[in-house]
């Protein structure tokens, strides 16, 4: 059992505390720094000169001169951390700064009769070619957010599984240790689902009045619906790492089967591509509507807000069983907050018709007490979560400064 950190531990620590919190709050004197992290300024005083001989402190862009109550910033230009994430749909990589700015941004769509060999020679291209460019030991941190549910047994790299619904072929590559053996390189793995909730618990407008807010935050990409849950700031995984697949609860059980058999899920009872299907059920009952056989869901959402009543039908009945599903949600969470992910619709009309399912099976003294509402994050959430975590494990394993030498020599 470790009982305490020795002399050089400690040392590492204080560093990295000096680092995370310039990082998070931006320009503060050194007095205020102190005061925050609860060291000696003598401390703060000499880690901000090893900061300085390294080129890494500035003030107003400038390096800094050691004045009392001068505000002092980082200054990471060059140092970079990569964010991944697949799907059914397609891949997606960006590259941020250390201070959480996209600098690049590459997306591939897959054809319709995808080939998964195919498209992971594609993102190990993509992926080494932005290290390349951006240079090998300058690329601090990877992180790479996939489908589930995604079974990690052990935390071993060798026993993961891929049980994506409706992209079956990806169980037949194990994606991370590829990217491992093709960067040269340990990366992180998530699921997506929690990489976005994270993401929404990092920018939560509710952390303002509290820090330990919990949070449910829900994302559907076509057929699927993820989750991930955030309690005391921490990702709840579960045994196996699939803690949030609300997508495969079972919420109608009279209800038709989806693509993998399963009857009457919640992914395929409230995932975006139900709207198609509730629009396919009524198509001809509506012949004055703009919306085809072809129609695709952006389609039915844009014919939606204006007013047609099938598309009306459609994204209702997937507000209603979003909120059937939310209302379980809440009784064994118990959450402070419900954000939905941004390919759901971000209209007043339909978060009251999800709000009015759940308030249906949710008692009212609880309802009064839970948030849900619309994402207000105009990034990509996948990945800017994956930016967050793996900047998060450099700051919990004291690697930060460390990757940040490796940069600059």
């Amino acid at each position: 059992m470790k009982y305490g950190m020795n002399s050089n531990e400690m040392q590492k620590t204080n560093r990295t505390l000096v680092l995370k919190t310039l990082l998070e709050n931006g320009s503060m004197t050194r007095t205020d720094l102190s005061a925050r992290i609860g060291l000696q300024k003598a401390t703060i005083t000499n880690i901000i000169n090893e900061f300085l001989d390294l080129g890494i402190i500035a003030v107003d862009g400038e390096s800094a001169s050691g004045r009392r109550g001068e505000l002092i910033c980082l200054k990471l230009d060059g140092i970079y951390i990569m964010s991944i994430s697949i799907n059914r749909k397609d891949y997606r990589v960006s590259v941020y700064s250390v201070d959480g700015h996209m600098i690049n941004h590459i997306r591939f769509e897959f054809l319709e009769k995808r080939d998964i060999y195919e498209i992971i020679r594609r993102l190990k291209e993509t992926g080494k070619n932005l290290i390349e460019q951006y240079g090998k030991d300058r690329v601090i941190e990877i992180c790479l957010g996939l489908p589930g549910p995604y079974i990690r047994k052990d935390k071993d790299v060798d026993r993961e599984e891929f049980l994506v619904s409706g992209f079956e072929q990806l169980s037949w590559v194990n994606i991370h240790k590829e990217l491992e053996e093709t960067f040269g390189r340990p990366i992180i793995s998530e699921h997506d689902a929690k990489l976005l909730a994270y993401a929404e618990w990092k920018c939560a407008e509710e952390r303002q009045t509290d820090r330990h807010v919990s949070l449910v935050a829900l994302g559907s990409v076509g057929f699927g619906i993820g989750a991930g849950i955030i309690i005391n700031g921490k990702i709840v995984e579960g045994q196996l790492g699939i803690a949030g697949e609300i997508g495969h609860m079972g919420i109608n059980y009279n209800g038709k089967h989806a693509q993998n058999g399963i009857q009457g899920t919640y992914e395929y009872c409230a995932g975006t591509e139900s709207a198609v299907r509730y629009m396919l059920e009524r198509l001809y009952e509506f012949p004055e509507s703009p919306l085809t056989e072809k129609s695709s869901y952006w389609e039915i959402l844009d014919a939606y807000k204006n007013g047609d009543p099938l598309a009306v039908y459609a994204i209702d009945k997937m507000a209603w069983m979003l909120g059937y599903g939310i209302a379980s949600i809440v009784y064994i969470i118990n959450p402070d907050c419900v954000i939905l992910g941004a390919d759901y619709p971000d209209l007043p009309e339909f978060l009251e018709k999800v709000q009015r399912s759940v308030s249906q099976f949710v008692h009212p003294s609880i309802m009064e007490n839970v948030s849900i509402r619309c994402t207000k994050l105009k990034e990509d959430t996948i990945l800017l979560g994956g930016y967050y975590i793996a900047l998060e494990k450099l700051f919990k394993n004291n690697l930060l400064l460390e990757r940040i030498r490796q940069a600059l020599c």
